[in-house]
């Protein structure tokens, strides 16, 4: 990176509010305590999210490290297959990724994160030139090396998101451009376009009009690259390498506003509050709800009171199927309704003594995660509600073979001594 790039972003870290700075001194004392007391209880517990694998590349002629956190560790089901995110520079952005997909997981589904963290930062995720080939064999290596072994070792479904923030942000732009199948989805935080004098947005203005990138998206976080007391108009009439970046990006976004026919699903979004340092994480939850927010079957009668909303509704479950066969042809593969708000359906049907519905949410849960014990000890509350010992005995029974809980095995007792 130039010399002159890096002082002024050390310039814009110091340009943050006293408020701002406040919190990071709050935060960055939160996180020593956690690593303190983390450190003097590791032999009492530990709290893992995630694996490392290192992979031999033969087209980079050195060893990898990945950084991997797999759903399916702690969500075993048969069926169960996932997004992968596939993260630059992983070991700065993982933990803070990993954190925002489990707490979101509700809403999103569940994504399988791939970190991959660093050796040659500036080789990898800068575009191939004449002297170098850094660019091109690192994409060489996600796709013929680090594709085929994670879709070969956990369940992945057939959605690829690729991330990537400054130089990752650039690799991630020049990647739609001229390896445009590589992913579905391309996020690109604060990218340094301003690279080999905005090479990648020249082009830009000639691919957008000539490719089609349908059932493709992309999202574009913009910071507050901009000296204090300069506004946006005068930045992008600015000249000095003082607004290069912010000026680069939105250059190419604008080349995206010109144009509508390529089929690019696509959201820029600017943060005035955030300057290139501070963005990741904003930008990462903001991008990550454009893609996945839709996935959520919601109303806001159905998230205020369930029964209410399913009394009001005699065609839920058809509404429930349209909802997920929509999302599926979105992201282009079969996406399976979590199990847990299926099963809160199906208890809110069987209160309402809508039986017909409820059987349907819990055999859905049957079909889909058959693997799951949760699902035949829901199945076996339905049928002793419904009076059907034998069956209710059935799913109890089921049930504990695949778990040990010891609820179910109080309710099969219990159901035992009556029958």
């Amino acid at each position: 990176m130039d010399s002159n790039i890096v002082v002024r972003h050390f310039k814009q870290a110091f340009r943050l509010t006293d408020y701002k700075i406040l919190k990071m001194k709050l935060f960055a004392g939160i996180i020593f305590l956690f690593v303190y007391t983390a450190a003097k209880s590791q032999n009492i517990d530990n709290i893992t999210i995630g694996t490392v694998n290192k992979i031999y590349s033969n087209i980079l002629k050195e060893e990898r490290t990945v950084w991997i956190y797999n759903p399916a560790q702690t969500n075993r089901t048969n069926l169960q297959r996932y997004p992968v995110l596939y993260l630059l520079d992983g070991e700065e952005h993982f933990y803070a990724t990993v954190g925002m997909i489990k707490q979101m997981s509700g809403v999103w589904g569940d994504i399988i994160v791939v970190g991959i963290t660093n050796t040659d930062r500036n080789r990898d995720l800068t575009p191939a030139t004449s002297n170098s080939k850094g660019g091109e064999n690192f994409m060489n290596f996600i796709k013929e090396e680090l594709m085929p072994h994670i879709d070969s070792t956990y369940p992945t479904a057939p959605y690829r998101i690729f991330s990537g923030h400054s130089l990752g942000g650039l690799t991630v732009i020049n990647t739609l451009l001229n390896n445009t199948q590589f992913f579905n989805a391309y996020i690109a935080i604060d990218p340094s376009l301003w690279w080999q004098n905005k090479k990648l947005v020249q082009q830009a203005k000639q691919d957008f009009f000539k490719k089609k990138y349908t059932n493709m998206s992309l999202f574009i976080a913009r910071a507050n690259d901009m000296p204090l007391g300069m506004d946006t108009l005068a930045a992008l009439k600015d000249t000095t390498i003082n607004t290069i970046l912010y000026r680069s990006v939105s250059q190419f976004v604008n080349i995206l506003k010109n144009e509508n026919n390529s089929g690019l699903r696509w959201v820029s979004k600017f943060y005035p509050q955030e300057v290139h340092e501070t963005i990741p994480l904003n930008g990462q939850y903001d991008a990550l709800k454009f893609l996945f927010d839709n996935n959520e079957f919601k109303t806001n009668l159905l998230q205020i009171n369930p029964e209410k909303y399913i009394d009001a509704v005699s065609n839920i479950d058809s509404l429930f199927i349209a909802h997920f066969k929509k999302v599926s042809q979105t992201l282009g593969y079969t996406v399976l309704p979590p199990k847990d708000l299926v099963n809160n359906l199906g208890y809110s049907c069987m209160r309402l003594k809508r039986w017909d519905k409820a059987e349907f949410f819990f055999k859905m849960n049957i079909d889909n995660y058959s693997q799951d014990a949760n699902v035949f000890d829901s199945m076996g509350d339905f049928y002793e509600a419904k009076g059907d010992i034998k069956k209710a005995i059935e799913n109890f029974t089921k049930a504990l073979t695949l778990g040990n809980d010891a609820e179910t095995k109080k309710k099969l007792e219990n159901l035992k001594t009556k029958n």
